[in-house]
């Protein structure tokens, strides 16, 4: 998925308290604090109430001091500042929307309030829980839909937004194949196992009673010195030939291997590998074409909405004002 920033939700009711929706859901800070204003984006402002609903269900986690530890400064900064930006982001998606005669009609905003609600419902245990949800928040269900409104507009535009700078990304078969044949090994996989040893001379001989037929297995739970898998009989599971986990000339060894074979020792900084493969899988690229385009549209995706925000940022004068967080 595309990698626009998120701060996880915790608490299905006061979801939109914390997703970023700027809704003025908690109050928890002295009115003059909250109106501060810490962005401008074109006419709209964002202030510190609203980086604070966002912010601070997560800074209560560190404790009721978390204002005045200096040890957690670093932290309730970064907090604060990646709300900040994420309130940026969403203020230009409504500014954004407006200007490109994307806005969601009420009908719409309705109908994913409904959807919301009664999903919330199912998740919660039925109406009763609801009911009692809201009571915990003090709210009544009037005030919560109208919230529910501003985050579902919010949503809504975003979509809409992001969805037209994006309709011009397609990917065509050559450039789907040309990357499969870039990319074979993400696309090869096999049940590696290998005993180490790091005498040669008693490698070469364990070698040799592996290849004319005695239990792979068996012998790398009697010998291999891989604490790691040795009692697993050398199995490293399976693996993809595009792997980083291991030194290269172990990977290296086994890429060479057919189904069932043995290599010779192979040598690496930890002693002498003897490796087989075996449940050798390659995807074809008939199989593997759908998360290639969906790898490579994502790719384009980022691209394009990290210098579409960027533009933007210009377009509307976007100031921020990170000092007074």
């Amino acid at each position: 998925m595309i990698r626009i920033k998120k701060l996880i939700a915790v608490g299905a009711l006061s979801i939109f308290a914390f997703s970023a929706v700027g809704c003025e859901m908690i109050q928890r800070t002295p009115e003059s604090i909250k109106k501060t204003v810490l962005a401008k984006v074109g006419d709209l402002k964002v202030t510190r109430g609203e980086v604070d609903e966002i912010a601070d269900p997560y800074l209560s986690r560190y404790g009721e001091d978390y204002e005045t530890n200096p040890d957690l400064a670093e932290q309730v900064k970064e907090l604060r500042t990646q709300a900040l930006n994420l309130l940026v982001e969403q203020k230009m998606m409504l500014k954004k929307a407006e200007e490109l005669g994307l806005e969601p009609t009420q009908e719409e905003i309705d109908a994913g309030v409904t959807e919301y609600i009664e999903g919330l419902k199912e998740q919660l245990g039925g109406e009763e829980a609801f009911t009692k949800a809201l009571e915990d928040i003090d709210l009544t269900l009037e005030e919560y839909t109208a919230k529910l409104n501003e985050s579902i507009k919010v949503n809504l535009s975003t979509n809409k937004v992001t969805e037209e700078i994006f309709k011009d990304i397609n990917t065509t078969d050559d450039e789907l194949k040309t990357y499969y044949d870039e990319h074979l090994d993400s696309f090869r996989e096999a049940n590696v196992s290998h005993i180490l040893i790091k005498d040669e001379a008693k490698a070469k001989e364990i070698r040799e009673r592996a290849v004319n037929g005695e239990d792979f297995a068996a012998l790398a739970k009697e010998f291999s010195e891989d604490p790691g898998t040795k009692e697993n009989g050398g199995s490293l599971g399976v693996t993809t030939y595009d792997t980083t986990k291991y030194v290269t000339e172990f990977t290296e060894g086994f890429k060479k291997l057919k189904e069932g074979e043995i290599s010779d020792l192979v040598k690496s900084t930890h002693g002498y590998h003897i490796i087989k493969v075996t449940d050798y899988k390659e995807k074809s690229f008939d199989e593997s074409k759908e998360t290639i385009k969906s790898t490579l549209e994502n790719e384009e995706k980022n691209e394009i909405y990290t210098t579409t925000i960027e533009q933007w940022k210009k377009d509307l004068k976007v100031k921020t004002y990170e000092k007074r967080l």
